[in-house]
């Protein structure tokens, strides 16, 4: 099979204009048109409000290309696109050859008859919201808040209409390839790979399904992670267009999650031949020898909800991922690497694709392959209710075929969901319809024909219906005994920062705190000159989506800390806030592990420069809550229960396949760090548990309320490897804390490769944050505390141009 991709060349219009605009794909109108200087970056200030109007128009994409030279004889040309956004009538050479009416879907027309020597294929594009307003009018559909009304209407990704993270830019264009598919027979349409393990051996059958069975012959080879190979097939005879191979692997390698294990990744080639050897087609795939389901079982506290791999059950920690950028032709593949090395980095094992966004790129699933990133993949469904017509299904079945045959065999992909908040919206929320019609038509989409179909072709993944459930049938959504959870009671609902630790969830899928991004993120949007820099000024409020989002920010800043003196200081104290809930509550799941078994903040990434729940902002700068989710997710983790201030209990949270034995050492300190109290006790934590050690009796120091904000506790676990892990809590919230003015001294050292940054104070300074002032600069560590007596030193890989005297220069320092 010959392919020629078509991704260069393209030509851009708008119906009813004349000129021109050069584009490759991925291409859309907002990225061209700003690409060409016509319209003004739409996450400048407040151009997005203007910017909205651009979808209105239709527009019409167009490229030239050759005959396909040579068509093998009695074969045919097919014109494929991986990705068409969204409404769109494509035509060859002035002929119609189809519509599409699903972003999420690859589409396949055979052009064999249409091809001439020189070929004009235009793609016509209608306006999205001209489109959804039309079906409103006649059917209205609800949808979540700060959409573009009607959303629902059109398969496309809801978040381009606007949500409380984003602003409202339906982009439209060709987001993902165009290519040409030339061959007479044996095109290999999917392959299948099923694992049955035993001990110390898997026996893997790859299922090969063939487009044209008239040949119907192949081979398979099978490669060990070291690239050697280890079984190859005779020549495999398929019948009905299918074809089996099975192999035994001894001794095999298995494929773990991050902090658990290695990734190996054997290869698998398949070919299909003709009668006399030539291949026709081949596909390669790299397979992860393991077994993953979610195991739902009755326990003491009503029904587990836990991620089963490879027979252990795991403790999943991450956060959930939506679309790196409103513009899709930025998101690259380098974006998502970063974005997948910062998760890595800071010790995630799992990611939730949220069902608002859409199916991320093959190189993302090869990425969480070789990461050890498990990933929660929802259907792209999320916050509204659809009529569940025929044509509705038509194209969501194909969508569904299409993104479980593509992703499947992915050693990552932990499981599928339905879908985003839509169960829970229809139970709990105040504006969603719940007529009959509206239920039935839920639950026949989402619990009976979408389980069904993953059972038909992703047999090995577990289906869960929606994220929030328990028990489905559109009952109990919100339960503490089984399921998933999103708690949002703090932040929507305006409880205090401790309510979520009054609860014990299964599995806590969604909960989040916002903060505002850093400074240099801020200056790409605002102009300080026209006093933007203002949480309350109409450019700040335009890049806050949630509905009294500063409000509620300041609400919990009265809480928490101290009057911010400058903007710099506010953006700071909003980090370290948001930064200090999300560890308290993973601690909190951590420390339950057995009871609950999983934790995923909202969110990890931004898709525009603004105020969000983000750990790494728009630009990938890390956040407070990024640092602290590095040691907060840490394989191994000792945390404190400080509720009670006289008995406090140290917890180790052992997430690993190995048990931690060794002493634990604490210290009672004062705000000048000098020891009030100390000790020492022995701890085992078996492989895969938490354990609480003995409470400790500070009675004797801590006697009242003003007692609580004198002191803090700090803690480490060694062991034969040193000190594993460590830690300093508070008994107040930081507002609340005798904190004095420290002295901070900074000693900077140079070598050919790093710039040690080595800082001591004379008294303790929590969360110190490292910053420059225009660079963007790898700290080793940040957001750390400094105890008075106890230098920490960073540092920083040497980059061009950067020496320590510069750094000396741009360097600020800031801490509580």
């Amino acid at each position: 099979m010959e392919r020629i991709v078509l991704n260069d060349g393209w030509q851009m219009h708008k119906y009813g204009d004349t000129e021109n605009y050069a584009c490759n794909v991925p291409c859309s109108v907002y990225h061209t048109l700003m690409t060409h200087g016509v319209i003004e970056d739409p996450y400048y200030r407040d151009n997005a409000d203007a910017a909205l109007a651009v979808s209105d128009d239709d527009y019409c994409f167009t490229t030239t290309f050759g005959r396909p030279d040579p068509i093998p004889q009695g074969g045919k040309v097919m014109l494929c696109f991986d990705g068409i956004d969204t409404i769109s009538e494509i035509t060859l050479n002035g002929t119609v050859i189809g519509s599409t009416d699903n972003m999420h879907r690859r589409w396949r027309f055979d052009v064999t008859a249409l091809l001439g020597e020189e070929n004009t294929l235009s793609v016509h594009i209608t306006s999205p919201t001209r489109y959804i307003a039309e079906k409103q009018a006649v059917s209205p559909l609800w949808g979540v808040n700060s959409t573009v009304a009607g959303f629902p209407h059109i398969r496309k990704a809801h978040y381009m209409f606007g949500w409380d993270w984003g602003p409202q830019l339906p982009d439209m264009g060709i987001w993902r390839d165009v290519y040409l598919e030339s061959y007479a027979e044996g095109r290999i349409e999917s392959v299948y790979y099923r694992q049955n393990h035993a001990e110390n051996a898997v026996s893997l059958t790859a299922e090969i399904c063939l487009e044209e069975p008239s040949c119907g012959l192949c081979t398979c080879v099978l490669s060990d992670p070291d690239g050697a190979e280890i079984a190859r097939s005779e020549q495999i005879c398929a019948e009905n267009g299918r074809a089996f191979w099975t192999v035994s692997i001894e001794n095999p390698k298995l494929w773990w999650a991050r902090g658990y294990g290695e990734q190996p990744l054997y290869t698998m080639r398949i070919d299909s031949v003709s009668s006399d050897g030539c291949v026709l087609d081949s596909k390669t795939d790299r397979i992860g020898l393991r077994t993953i389901t979610v195991r739902q079982e009755p326990d003491a506290w009503g029904e587990s909800f836990c991620v089963n791999l490879n027979g252990r059950d795991i403790f999943c920690m991450g956060a959930n991922l939506i679309p790196l950028d409103q513009l899709l032709p930025r998101c690259t593949a380098e974006k998502e690497t970063q974005l997948l090395d910062a998760c890595a980095d800071a010790n995630f094992n799992m990611v939730r694709i949220w069902g608002g966004g859409y199916y991320p790129s093959d190189h993302f699933y090869d990425d969480c392959d070789e990461k050890g990133l498990l990933v929660w993949q929802d259907f792209m469904f999320a916050c509204a209710v659809y009529r569940l017509t025929d044509e509705f299904w038509k194209t969501t079945e194909a969508e569904l075929r299409d993104n479980l045959l593509r992703l499947r065999n992915h050693p990552s992909l932990a499981m599928w969901c339905g879908n985003n908040e839509i169960e829970t919206a229809i139970e709990c929320w105040g504006e969603t319809p719940r007529d009959e019609a509206t239920r039935a038509d839920y639950i026949e989409q989402f619990e009976k024909r979408m389980p069904a179909l993953v059972a038909e072709l992703d047999p090995q993944h577990f289906y869960w219906r929606s994220s929030p459930s328990a028990y489905g049938g559109i009952h109990e959504t919100w339960s503490n005994h089984a399921g998933d959870m999103h708690y949002w009671e703090v932040w929507h609902s305006f409880k205090p920062f401790t309510a979520f630790r009054e609860l014990y969830y299964r599995f806590c899928s969604e909960y989040g705190f916002e903060s505002v991004p850093s400074l240099k993120t801020l200056l790409t949007v605002c102009d300080p000159e026209k006093g933007d820099l203002n949480l309350m000024s109409p450019v700040m409020e335009a890049h806050q989506k949630c509905d009294q989002g500063n409000e509620k920010l300041m609400y919990y800043l009265a809480q928490m800390m101290r009057y911010p003196e400058s903007f710099e200081s506010l953006i700071y104290s909003t980090q370290l806030m948001q930064a200090e809930y999300i560890r308290s509550s993973v601690a909190h799941m951590r420390r339950a592990r057995g009871r609950c078994m999983g934790s995923l903040y909202w969110q990890v990434n931004d898709t525009n420069p603004v105020i969000s729940w983000s750990s790494v902002d728009f630009y990938g700068r890390w956040k407070a809550m990024h640092h602290f989710a590095k040691r907060f997710h840490a394989p191994v983790l000792l945390s404190v229960d400080e509720r009670d201030a006289a008995h406090p209990v140290i917890n180790v949270s052992n997430e690993t396949l190995e048990a931690v034995s060794g002493t634990i050492f604490w210290r009672l300190c004062d705000k000048y760090s000098q020891t009030v109290a100390e000790g020492s006790m022995p701890v085992k934590c078996d492989a895969l548990q938490a354990v609480d050690c003995p409470a400790l009796d500070l009675s004797a120091q801590i006697r009242s309320e003003r007692d609580r904000g004198q002191y803090y506790i700090h803690c480490e676990l060694h062991t034969d490897k040193g000190i594993v892990t460590a830690d300093n809590t508070l008994f107040v919230v930081p507002k609340r804390f005798d904190f004095v003015h420290p002295e901070i001294c900074m000693e900077m050292t140079e070598t050919p490769e790093v710039i040690s940054i080595t800082l001591s104070a004379d008294a303790y300074v929590k969360a110190v944050c490292l910053d420059c002032r225009t660079l963007d600069v790898d700290f080793s560590d940040n957001w750390f505390d400094l105890e008075g007596g106890r230098p920490v030193t960073v540092t920083i890989p040497k980059t061009d141009g950067l020496t320590a005297e510069k750094l000396r220069e741009e360097l600020i320092v800031t801490g509580t």
